[in-house]
């Protein structure tokens, strides 16, 4: 309960938005949360399961975007209610809870991993439309992600990615509905649950295929992570007193104070709900243009091929120039999947090092520990693509690693989002936290399922 001790003309937290445009102002996080998977996960393992499988298997786009989407918001929402990210609850628990803070952190490497599958697809777009070489356009991506991440800038990055998400969705939107006349006569087979086929661009099939979607579709490690850094840089909720230098207690708080964070914790939910449906607008568009164009001709794209040849889309229906225009609109949505991310788990590393007292014991300041870390997520990847050719079998290898590093968190902060003490504050939707919990298991269980055979592939390549 509240003590209400506060004076109540004077709250430290602002109401939350109560008009539309309101909203839009705050739905920043989630537009760069979107671009960054949309960049993801989206572009490059959806179309492949359309270019492999046709209409078969598109029923696990539905399930899994609105299924993971709660485990994600109740990540944004403790943060919001309480001040404190996640990880900075976890790191306050025991050791029972306090391993997973390591794990998370630990993932920022595995998902620097993952992003050897953007860098790589990146540069192959960018090498079919000025032809150099794969290494040449890798090196200088990554010199890109580094002047704009090493800004610091949280605005710059939500401007990029807001309007490279729409550019991006409006175009695949377009060649999907000009395709319908051939995929639209089996959607209704493709929507009943079946076991994919075997899938060789991502080496996987049947059940680890399906893992591999949930691993992938939807909420991703490094989009989900950043997300909450991006609330606390748009200072949200119980963020907005500490963000102005104002102690804060949650005990300390007016009952308006309160109903207000309630408001802001409706405002994450929506912003997932928003973020859910244009993941899985975008999915299903992605697939079934894939389905209507590469699965009829045959074309199994692989390694650095993905995105040229999903460009022959573009070139069998409307001719070479939209062809260019969507392997420059690529370009620019995997380009968001690089600096989102990039940023935001820079973000979290900063912050796990301030609470190691990094920053009080040595002569050390945040700006050159963001900066350092950049590097470090930048170079992984970028050495990977330059030692092992193979960007969507690394892409998968890191979705198994990191995948049950999601499903802890989820689970993690629905214990944490209970033990708040104000009941108020606590969860409330019945149904949120039975899908919230569902996601978790499933991807815990994903993660260990497709482990040990991405791995097995590793090692047949080194």
């Amino acid at each position: 309960m509240s003590t209400g001790t506060a004076d109540a003309t004077d709250h430290r937290i602002s109401e939350p938005p109560s008009s539309i445009k309101e909203f839009l102002s705050y739905m920043g996080p989630a537009w760069v949360f979107t671009a960054s998977q949309i960049g993801g996960g989206e572009v490059l393992s959806v179309p492949l399961g359309g270019a492999y499988l046709g209409m078969e298997g598109i029923w696990l786009i539905p399930l899994i975007t609105f299924t993971k989407i709660f485990g994600q918001y109740y990540l944004v929402r403790y943060g919001v209610m309480t001040g404190d990210t996640f990880l900075d609850a976890l790191y306050e628990k025991g050791w029972w809870l306090k391993w997973i803070f390591y794990y998370v952190f630990l993932g920022g490497i595995i998902y620097a991993i993952g992003l050897s599958g953007h860098l790589g697809e990146t540069a192959g777009a960018l090498n079919t439309l000025v032809p150099a070489s794969t290494e040449v356009w890798m090196l200088l991506t990554v010199l890109a992600g580094l002047a704009i991440v090493g800004l610091r800038s949280y605005g710059l990055i939500e401007k990029l990615a807001t309007s490279l998400l729409w550019v991006f969705l409006i175009l695949i939107a377009f060649v999907s509905l000009q395709t319908a006349g051939v995929w639209a006569p089996n959607l209704a087979s493709g929507l009943v649950p079946s076991m994919p086929g075997r899938v060789d661009g991502l080496g996987v099939g049947g059940m680890a295929f399906i893992l591999t979607m949930f691993g992938w579709i939807g909420a991703g490690f490094g989009p989900t992570v950043s997300y909450v850094w991006f609330a606390k840089d748009k200072v949200m909720g119980m963020f907005e007193p500490l963000d102005d230098g104002v102690e804060i207690d949650k005990y300390d708080l007016t009952d308006e104070e309160i109903d207000r964070l309630k408001g802001w914790g409706d405002i994450v939910l929506w912003q997932n709900l928003l973020s859910s449906v244009i993941l899985a607008v975008f999915s299903f568009f992605m697939w079934t243009a894939a389905a209507a164009t590469l699965h009829v001709r045959g074309i199994q794209p692989s390694g650095f091929t993905v995105i040229p040849e999903m460009a022959a889309i573009f070139t069998t229906q409307f001719g070479q120039w939209s062809a260019v225009l969507f392997l420059l609109t690529t370009v620019a949505a995997l380009f968001s999947t690089l600096i989102g991310p990039l940023y935001g788990m820079s973000r979290l590393w900063e912050d796990a090092f301030a609470l190691h007292g990094l920053f009080d014991n040595y002569n050390i300041t945040r700006d050159t520990t963001f900066r350092l870390t950049i590097l470090l997520f930048s170079a992984i990847p970028l050495a990977l693509n330059l030692f092992i050719e193979a960007p969507l079998i690394l892409f998968a290898l890191s979705g198994a690693l990191f995948a049950p590093a999601i499903g802890l968190m989820y689970l993690s902060v629905m214990y944490m989002s209970f033990d708040i003490d104000i009941d108020s504050l606590s969860p409330v939707r019945k149904w949120a936290v039975a899908l919230a919990v569902f996601a978790g298991v499933v991807m815990i269980a994903s993660g260990l399922w497709e482990a040990r055979s991405s791995i097995e592939t590793i090692v047949g390549l080194l």
